[in-house]
Protein backbone atom coordinates (compact mmCIF):
# COMPACT_ATOMS: atom_id res chain seq x y z
CA UNK A 1 0.00 0.00 0.00
CA UNK A 2 0.81 3.56 -0.44
CA UNK A 3 0.20 6.80 2.00
CA UNK A 4 -0.37 9.97 0.56
CA UNK A 5 -2.21 11.66 3.58
CA UNK A 6 -0.45 12.55 6.96
CA UNK A 7 -2.47 14.76 8.33
CA UNK A 8 -6.07 13.42 10.02
CA UNK A 9 -8.98 12.87 7.41
CA UNK A 10 -11.97 11.17 8.16
CA UNK A 11 -13.56 11.71 4.68
CA UNK A 12 -10.58 8.66 4.35
CA UNK A 13 -13.27 6.41 6.47
CA UNK A 14 -14.96 4.44 4.31
CA UNK A 15 -18.18 2.08 5.47
CA UNK A 16 -19.18 -1.21 4.97
CA UNK A 17 -23.60 -1.87 5.19
CA UNK A 18 -24.31 -5.18 6.21
CA UNK A 19 -21.20 -6.48 7.35
CA UNK A 20 -21.18 -10.47 7.51
CA UNK A 21 -20.24 -10.42 10.86
CA UNK A 22 -21.58 -8.71 13.79
CA UNK A 23 -18.20 -8.32 15.80
CA UNK A 24 -15.10 -7.31 14.11
CA UNK A 25 -11.59 -6.73 15.40
CA UNK A 26 -8.74 -4.59 14.26
CA UNK A 27 -4.97 -4.15 14.97
CA UNK A 28 -2.68 -2.21 13.71
CA UNK A 29 1.09 -0.99 14.47
CA UNK A 30 1.19 1.99 12.27
CA UNK A 31 -0.40 3.91 15.09
CA UNK A 32 1.89 7.32 14.96
CA UNK A 33 1.72 10.91 15.93
CA UNK A 34 3.93 13.61 17.55
CA UNK A 35 4.01 15.08 20.97
CA UNK A 36 1.98 18.39 21.07
CA UNK A 37 5.09 19.99 23.26
CA UNK A 38 7.92 18.27 22.06
CA UNK A 39 7.01 17.50 18.70
CA UNK A 40 8.46 13.98 19.44
CA UNK A 41 7.47 11.17 17.72
CA UNK A 42 4.81 8.46 19.78
CA UNK A 43 4.55 5.32 18.48
CA UNK A 44 1.74 3.01 19.43
CA UNK A 45 -0.65 -0.04 18.63
CA UNK A 46 -4.77 0.80 18.11
CA UNK A 47 -7.42 -1.87 18.72
CA UNK A 48 -10.31 -1.47 17.96
CA UNK A 49 -13.76 -3.54 18.41
CA UNK A 50 -16.76 -2.81 17.15
CA UNK A 51 -19.90 -4.47 16.64
CA UNK A 52 -23.13 -3.43 14.99
CA UNK A 53 -24.62 -3.97 11.51
CA UNK A 54 -22.24 -2.13 9.45
CA UNK A 55 -18.82 -1.71 9.73
CA UNK A 56 -15.70 0.01 8.97
CA UNK A 57 -13.32 -1.08 5.19
CA UNK A 58 -10.45 -2.42 7.15
CA UNK A 59 -8.10 -0.37 3.84
CA UNK A 60 -10.13 2.74 4.73
CA UNK A 61 -8.93 2.67 8.96
CA UNK A 62 -5.25 2.06 8.04
CA UNK A 63 -5.41 4.53 5.55
CA UNK A 64 -7.19 6.85 8.63
CA UNK A 65 -5.01 5.55 11.07
CA UNK A 66 -1.58 6.56 8.76
CA UNK A 67 -3.36 10.27 8.11
CA UNK A 68 -2.09 11.09 12.09
CA UNK A 69 1.43 10.73 11.47
CA UNK A 70 2.22 14.61 11.26
CA UNK A 71 -0.56 15.80 13.79
CA UNK A 72 0.74 16.67 16.97
CA UNK A 73 -1.64 16.01 20.30
CA UNK A 74 -1.73 14.10 23.07
CA UNK A 75 -2.17 10.07 23.03
CA UNK A 76 -5.35 10.64 24.96
CA UNK A 77 -6.97 13.24 22.32
CA UNK A 78 -5.50 10.50 19.30
CA UNK A 79 -7.82 7.82 20.99
CA UNK A 80 -10.87 10.09 21.26
CA UNK A 81 -10.30 11.19 17.84
CA UNK A 82 -10.40 8.03 16.46
CA UNK A 83 -13.40 6.82 18.34
CA UNK A 84 -15.26 9.70 17.70
CA UNK A 85 -14.53 9.41 13.90
CA UNK A 86 -15.91 5.89 14.14
CA UNK A 87 -18.81 6.85 15.66
CA UNK A 88 -19.68 10.11 14.05
CA UNK A 89 -19.37 7.75 9.98
CA UNK A 90 -20.09 4.04 11.43
CA UNK A 91 -22.28 4.42 13.99
CA UNK A 92 -21.72 1.33 15.53
CA UNK A 93 -24.08 -0.45 18.26
CA UNK A 94 -20.59 -0.64 20.69
CA UNK A 95 -17.28 0.39 19.98
CA UNK A 96 -13.68 -0.09 21.52
CA UNK A 97 -10.85 2.11 21.01
CA UNK A 98 -7.27 1.49 22.76
CA UNK A 99 -4.19 2.96 21.93
CA UNK A 100 -1.01 1.73 23.68
CA UNK A 101 1.80 3.72 23.19
CA UNK A 102 5.47 2.80 23.32
CA UNK A 103 6.36 3.77 26.49
CA UNK A 104 8.50 7.32 27.06
CA UNK A 105 9.75 8.70 30.57
CA UNK A 106 9.56 5.65 31.91
CA UNK A 107 5.34 6.46 31.50
CA UNK A 108 2.90 3.85 30.10
CA UNK A 109 0.17 5.92 28.26
CA UNK A 110 -2.66 3.61 27.16
CA UNK A 111 -5.72 5.37 26.52
CA UNK A 112 -8.92 4.15 26.04
CA UNK A 113 -12.51 5.40 24.79
CA UNK A 114 -15.64 2.71 24.96
CA UNK A 115 -19.24 3.38 24.37
CA UNK A 116 -20.12 0.96 27.15
CA UNK A 117 -18.50 0.69 30.11
CA UNK A 118 -18.53 -3.01 30.59
CA UNK A 119 -16.21 -2.75 27.73
CA UNK A 120 -13.36 -0.93 29.27
CA UNK A 121 -10.22 -3.07 29.97
CA UNK A 122 -10.05 -3.06 33.56
CA UNK A 123 -6.64 -4.30 34.26
CA UNK A 124 -5.21 -1.47 32.57
CA UNK A 125 -5.52 0.02 35.60
CA UNK A 126 -5.13 -2.06 38.27
CA UNK A 127 -1.19 -1.81 39.67
CA UNK A 128 -1.06 -5.26 40.82
CA UNK A 129 -1.71 -7.24 38.20
CA UNK A 130 0.46 -7.01 34.96
CA UNK A 131 -0.29 -7.41 31.56
CA UNK A 132 1.08 -7.95 28.22
CA UNK A 133 2.76 -5.64 26.51
CA UNK A 134 3.15 -4.73 22.56
CA UNK A 135 6.63 -4.98 21.33
CA UNK A 136 7.11 -1.48 20.98
CA UNK A 137 6.39 -0.81 24.95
Amino acid sequence: MEFSTYQEDPDLLREIEDAPSEEVYYHSALLKSNCRVTSQPDWGDVYIYMKGRNTVDPISLLEYIVSFRDECHFHEEICEAIFKRLMDSIGPDELAVRCLYARRGGIDINPERVSHERLLHHTLSQVDVPHIKTPKQ
